[in-house]
């Protein structure tokens, strides 16, 4: 590594604020040198996982003896970076712009080194060099984590602890409290002692609910009450044993009705710890990547508002950043913000332009980054996302039906109380949103130009966001695009495609891949094969439709047509995609092929049995295929036509059940669900709840002219005048005959080169963010140069009842809810309270005690450009108005000052010497006559020239004479980043030291003649930094306050 140049990053400000609490200096200062090795990213990734690893801290533990809670936590990070590399800088070598920014993205030091190295040593060509970043670090992350998760796990429930002690936080401990039997309680927390400890209040309220919400246990038919207390006793020592013993040594609960509560809720909860057992490497990875504390992520409410404090953070960061670097445009303070939104999964929208991000373009994401909404928004979709990540990793989501066999053998049916395709909580939220969603559109009304009103609530049922209107609308594409495919003899197959074993959370090679993982996976898969399609010219159309298994992982139901000479091609192409990846148990599979296949045919007697005997079995799935179930093809046979004229069967019949099953459950009544076993019944469709949680797209056709020529033109009541072949194209459109519309349009597969597109209105800085927008306002016609407008009127919204209570409505009325493109972002500066400069009863509500002509003098001075301080509070002048600053604007405005200072000072002493600076002169005392020499050795000064000679330890040093006739002015330099970076760090710490000893602002140091001199804040500081003190000793308990 000496040969190559290193790169050390700034420990960022958030960073910095976690980092407070290291109660040890020597343990913090570790670790803050140790964060600057790698990206901001990484840095607020190994803080977290610092934390988490401090033991809590406990009164009782300081009485006895100094025991550091940051010990352990320290060994680890000492650990980490024995293993981990310095990262290469590559700003001076032979990389292109492209792989430079996309090295930025590989955050493990090692990598990114093995990149680098390889790309400089093996000379690759610069064209290259981006993608080969790319794709070699999503290799080595992935093959990183798949060595994570394959390490071995501790099986034995005595080897269920955690790294850090068999503890229970104390919030799950009271929780727990409730519980009046004591055993109870001890089993209980033996249980949480195994669960990762961000996730133990979480189970122990849901074991709560179970033990005081249970239905009592009835008896047996003939069974009396000794017998039955009998029961209920030795089912709960069954539910007390941890281990695979029928019995266990526990003392005997007396209380009936304590054991009738206890039976159902300790099940559930020796089920969850048995599930957890097996992927605690993948908790302890989730709980790590915790995107917020948790009392925040908790709660809905105190995760909206928390954007206000990231707005305000983001605000502050862009001000300080414009103050600190003058020269600076607004692409390079976005990429700093772009790293600070990093920190908690989001990227700004156009972060991915990377080089070619344009200044207008990062103005619109630094607005928006300014945004309490925007924040607010983007941390709804983190949170709800990562709680339903934790709900599948806790088992949670699965099939709630399974069957079991009693002692007899006789098989019956039990539930595991789970939900199905998303968890419980995500139903709930997603049922509590969709009504106040609708709440909202039925408070609200439509009014335009003329005066029309209609209810919003009626025009939106009126759309496509109908779950009726969408399924018609689904059903008549898939069924006239059938009919098209007859007419044009292709052949239709239907795929059934999910992702690999890893993806899947009820499997043991699971590692911790999400739902969306899972879809980004599948749709990256299919734009590989049909870029391989299209490069073969194969032609081909259909529907793709995307659904949850039980366990939530997402799975593809595809419906495709092509010529029949290609189908076998085309299956083969898809297959070969598809199941590239993990196929040693195609393999397997192979070689069991035949007993695969007796299987499944004793499978499909026995249903066939059933069947006619009208008893529901789940019908067999084909899958003695070696790639099945992880890809299935059918081949669809045309609809035929019954004796009746009914047409039965096809390939549109098939599909039909998926459409309506993840719509709204339309004549699915007495259908039973494939993968719950269950009828389709649910008030709740779990299915769209799954999708709106994971912002999964469910349906989409395949080559099909667009769908808005044909939603915009069935708006069209009139005659189209002028243009014949539109006209046409309208009439299909509105008597609802897809399939001429699609002929008309120029046949599937034509996209950009159709002659009809849809026409939108650009606005230059259509929304609040100064964004570039696009509103659809018609048909175009590129032949022609004509456009056909669909939507003349412009609505707005107004409060229901507003029109009928004025007897009109507001003609161009403001819309209430839209936010006026020239309003102000908040900024820092914003962030304060201004008042009119000549209203004097603003300055007497402030300033009580002062006599009128006290106010008349402060006056005075205000408008002189001074300021004035009273109550705690500081009035000066600022762009003609009176601005109060608190206590918090005051600190604030005195580190932005002590910060600028001290980076000033720092560039001052790092300047380049000048002429008038003093410097050591090439000169000899042999050229001084012997007065002058005698001079310089006692200590005096002599002029020669132009410059002032002087003696200092034994040499010869010179500046410059100073010219009083004519002064040069002095030369100022300009601190750079690295100068504010240190007066921020700086500052920062003496500030920590500062509230250590109960002040707000930093002190100076004291010099005394007869004592010893008292040594400030910021000098501390300063010689910590510079590894030259250490502000506490690691066994001063004292002064951390920890001992009595």
């Amino acid at each position: 590594m000496s040969m190559w140049p290193i790169v050390s990053f700034d420990v960022v400000t958030a960073v910095l604020t976690m980092v407070k609490a290291v109660d040890d200096i020597e343990h913090r200062n570790f670790l803050i040198s140790g964060l600057g090795r790698f990206t901001a990213y990484s840095q607020y990734k190994m803080a977290k996982q610092y934390l988490a690893k401090i033991t809590p801290p406990s009164n009782a533990w300081y009485k006895d003896e100094p025991i550091n809670p940051s010990e352990q936590a320290h060994i680890w990070l000492y650990n980490v970076l024995k293993n981990a590399e310095h990262r290469i800088d590559v700003t001076n070598l032979k990389i292109s712009v492209p792989a430079k920014a996309a090295l930025k993205k590989v955050h493990n030091n090692n990598i990114h080194n093995y990149i680098v190295k390889d790309i400089v040593e093996s000379k690759r060509a610069p064209s290259i060099q981006a993608s080969f970043v790319r794709q070699t670090a999503k290799n080595m992350e992935f093959a990183q984590k798949q060595r994570d998760v394959k390490k071995p796990q501790p099986v034995a429930a005595k080897n269920l602890q955690q790294a850090d002690g068999d503890q229970v936080t104390k919030s799950a401990m009271s929780v727990i409290a409730a519980i009046d039997d004591a055993e109870q309680v001890a089993y209980v927390y033996k249980c949480l002692a195994g669960v990762p400890k961000p996730l133990q209040m979480r189970v122990a309220k849901r074991y709560i609910d179970k033990y005081t919400h249970i239905k009592n246990t009835g008896k047996a038919k003939g069974e009396t009450q000794e017998q039955y207390n009998e029961r209920l006793i030795i089912a709960s020592r069954k539910n007390y044993d941890f281990s695979d013993k029928k019995t266990a040594n526990k003392k005997q609960v007396i209380t009936v009705a304590e054991v009738r509560k206890q039976i159902t809720a300790n099940d559930w909860l020796r089920r969850t710890i048995t599930t957890l057992q097996p992927r605690l490497k993948i908790l302890e990875q989730i709980v790590s990547n915790m995107p917020l504390p948790w009392h925040i992520l908790a709660n809905a409410d105190k995760t909206k508002k928390h954007g206000n404090v990231l707005a305000m953070q983001t605000a502050e960061m862009i001000s300080d950043l414009k103050k600190e670097q003058p020269t600076w445009d607004a692409t390079d303070i976005h990429e700093k913000v772009n790293e600070f939104a990093g920190q908690f999964s989001i990227q700004l929208k156009y972060a991915v332009k990377g080089v070619y991000l344009t200044v207008p373009d990062a103005e619109v994401d630094l607005l928006k980054a300014q945004c309490h909404k925007w924040w607010s928004r983007k941390l709804k979709t983190i949170r709800s996302r990562y709680l339903e990540h934790l709900e599948i990793a806790t088992g949670e989501v699965g099939r709630d039906l399974f069957n079991s066999t009693d002692k007899k053998g006789n098989k019956k049916t039990e539930r595991r109380g789970i939900s199905a395709y998303c968890s419980k909580q995500a139903v709930a939220e997603y049922t509590t949103n969709q009504e106040r969603g609708k709440r909202y559109l039925e408070s609200l009304e439509l009014v335009n130009e003329q005066s029309d009103v209609i209810s919003l609530m009626k025009a939106v049922e009126a759309g496509v966001a109908n779950p009726e209107n969408m399924r018609n609308e689904l059903m008549l594409r898939i069924r006239e695009t059938e009919e098209l495919a007859d007419e044009m003899g292709y052949t239709g197959g239907f795929y059934n495609i999910t992702a690999p074993s890893r993806f899947h959370a009820n499997s043991p090679t699971w590692d911790g891949s999400t739902p969306k993982d899972a879809s980004l996976y599948l749709n990256k898969l299919y734009s590989q094969a049909r870029a391989k399609l299209d490069r073969l010219e194969i032609p081909y159309f259909g529907i793709r439709v995307a659904e949850p298994h039980a366990d939530g992982c997402t799975h593809w139901h595809m419906l495709l047509w092509m010529p029949a000479r290609y189908y076998d091609q085309v299956n083969h192409l898809l297959r070969r995609y598809f199941t590239r990846e993990d196929r040693e148990v195609f393999f397997q599979r192979f070689k069991n092929r035949k007993a695969l296949r007796a299987r499944y045919t004793k499978a499909r007697r026995i249903w066939g049995l059933n069947k006619s005997k009208k008893v529901y079995t789940r019908a067999p799935v084909k899958n003695y295929f070696p790639s099945s179930p992880r890809y299935t093809a059918i081949k669809m046979l045309p609809a035929q036509i019954g004796k009746d004229g009914k047409k039965t069967g096809g390939a549109a019949a098939y599909v039909a059940k998926y459409v309506s099953k993840n719509i709204d459950g339309f004549a699915l009544a007495n259908e039973y669900d494939a993968e719950t076993g269950e009828k389709l019944t649910q008030a709740v469709n779990p299915v769209k709840a799954w999708a709106s949680t994971w912002g999964i797209r469910q349906f989409q056709f395949q080559k099909s002219p667009s769908i808005t020529i044909w939603r915009e033109l069935r708006r069209v009541r009139e005659e189209v005048q002028g243009n014949e072949q539109l006209e046409q194209i309208r009439q299909a459109a509105d008597k609802g005959d897809f399939k001429t519309f699609v002929a008309l349009m120029g046949g599937f597969g034509i996209g950009r080169d159709a002659r009809f597109k849809p026409a939108y209105q650009h606005t230059e800085y259509g929304n609040q963010y100064a964004e570039f927008t696009k509103t659809l306002k018609g048909v175009e016609d590129t032949f022609g140069l004509c456009t056909l407008v669909t939507r003349v009127h412009t609505w707005s919204k107004q409060a229901i009842g507003t029109a009928a209570a004025e007897n009109t409505a507001v003609i161009g009325g403001q819309d209430a809810n839209n936010v006026s493109a020239a309003d102000l972002p908040w900024t820092s500066g914003n962030n304060r309270t201004p008042y009119s400069v000549g209203h004097t009863d603003a300055l007497l509500l402030n300033m009580i005690g002062f006599t009128s002509k006290e106010i008349i003098n402060v006056k005075k001075d205000l408008l002189a450009g001074k300021r004035v301080r009273n109550n705690g509070h500081i009035y000066l002048i600022e762009d003609g108005h009176l601005v109060v600053l608190d206590e918090a604007a005051q600190q604030k405005e005195h580190r932005q000052h002590a910060i600028d200072y001290i980076a000033n000072s720092e560039a001052q002493k790092h300047a380049p010497t000048n002429e008038q600076t003093a410097a050591k002169c090439k000169n000899k005392l042999s050229d001084f006559s012997p007065a002058q020499i005698k001079e310089l050795n006692q200590g005096g000064n002599v002029i020669s020239g132009n410059r002032v000679y002087y003696m200092q330890e034994r040499e010869l040093h010179s500046f410059e004479q100073l010219n009083m006739q004519a002064p040069k002015s002095a030369i100022k330099p300009t601190p750079t980043e690295k100068h504010f970076a240190y007066a921020r760090e700086l500052y920062d710490l003496a500030h920590m030291y500062a509230e250590l000893d109960g002040r707000n602002t930093p002190s100076n140091t004291q010099f005394n003649k007869h004592t010893a001199d008292i040594i400030g804040d910021l000098d501390l500081a300063r010689l910590v930094l510079a590894g030259e003190a250490t502000s506490i000793s690691s066994n001063d308990w004292w002064a951390l306050d920890l001992m009595a």
